[in-house]
């Protein structure tokens, strides 16, 4: 028996190491590789990428961008008060912002802003899903061994080659601007994805309302603590999408975000969420609305007749009564 152990080490050994080296060299989600990522066609863990860069450059920012893969077409550099970085990951989630900024202030990262775009993805997506999807499993505070050995998987490997093989580089800039400013940017000329005028929809959508607004407020409380001037602001969501969320109580939601902050809603059916120029497909929004965001909330740029629809309406306990006819005249 010692014989044949004997024999067959160095066979588990090698297999054992292939496990390891195949995972770390192909590196699809770019979790390995962090500190200069690659355009390799998969969606990197931005979660994951974009905390370890923070936590490892502590100086650099002073001021964060937290929200969904829809918050990262607003061009953080354009924001004229701070040092900005946007800190935006696929799904990212309340739960997963209020973790995060405890992680930052935990290492003495004490934010001067924090700026936070929620949506119907905010209030439909359970955070524990994340747990088993390769490109959003959430920073780990604490068990980052736990974390990479869910990435030392060769399957993961081989399920991602056929994207890594044919992907051909669209985007130049993609990395320098991720360390730049962590901001999305598409090629307009390179046109959308719709798929007819169907709501970007997943079959996992269910109403969390709940545990996002407690997450919300929480956040809050840990700004107020720190002295952290905090934004908080509604995605335009193409109006397809949110007459699909309002079903699944989607103003409620808004209602009950009133509580804890005031906010900037951009959400409804108004002149800009109804044109589809201003939208990839039926989810991510263009840099252009970004823009439109950036100007409402830090340039005071102000637009009656948007605003009357609900766009860059600043919701608060007191108007909230208002502020919901105006979403229910549009």
């Amino acid at each position: 028996m010692k014989i044949f152990l004997k024999k067959i080490a160095p066979f588990v050994f090698f297999i054992l190491l292939l496990e390891i080296a195949i995972p770390i060299l192909a590196d699809p989600y770019n979790v390995f590789h962090w500190r200069r990522i690659r355009d390799n066609g998969v969606e990197p863990n931005s979660n994951y990428i974009k905390m370890e860069y923070i936590l490892h450059n502590p100086d650099k920012f002073d001021s964060f961008l937290f929200g969904s893969s829809r918050t990262g077409f607003i061009d953080v550099e354009k924001i004229p008060d701070g040092k900005w970085y946007n800190m935006s990951y696929s799904e990212g989630l309340p739960e997963e912002h209020l973790e995060n900024l405890r992680e930052l202030i935990a290492n003495g990262i004490i934010p001067k802003n924090v700026m936070i775009g929620v949506d119907n993805i905010s209030c439909l997506v359970d955070p524990s899903i994340h747990d088993k999807q390769f490109y959003r499993i959430p920073y780990p505070r604490e068990n980052k061994l736990g974390f990479y050995a869910n990435y030392f998987s060769i399957k993961g490997v081989i399920r991602s080659l056929e994207v890594t093989l044919e992907h051909e580089i669209e985007d130049p800039d993609y990395v320098d601007r991720y360390y730049r400013s962590g901001s999305s940017k598409r090629d307009p000329s390179l046109g959308g994805t719709w798929n007819g005028d169907a709501p970007y929809w997943e079959n996992y959508y269910r109403t969390y309302a709940d545990g996002a607004v407690l997450s919300v407020r929480r956040i809050a409380e840990l700004c107020k603590e720190y002295d952290i001037n905090l934004i908080v602001f509604t995605n335009p969501i193409y109006y397809k999408t949110y007459q699909e969320s309002q079903i699944y109580g989607y103003d409620v939601f808004l209602e009950w975000l009133s509580d804890p902050v005031d906010y900037y809603n951009f959400s409804g059916i108004n002149d800009i969420t109804t044109d589809r120029n201003n939208y990839y497909e039926a989810s991510h929004f263009t840099e252009d609305v970004g823009d439109m965001i950036i100007d409402r909330i830090f340039n005071d740029v102000r637009d009656e007749e948007l605003e009357s629809q609900g766009f860059g309406y600043y919701v608060t306990v007191e108007n909230l009564k208002e502020f919901q006819e105006a979403l229910a005249n549009h």
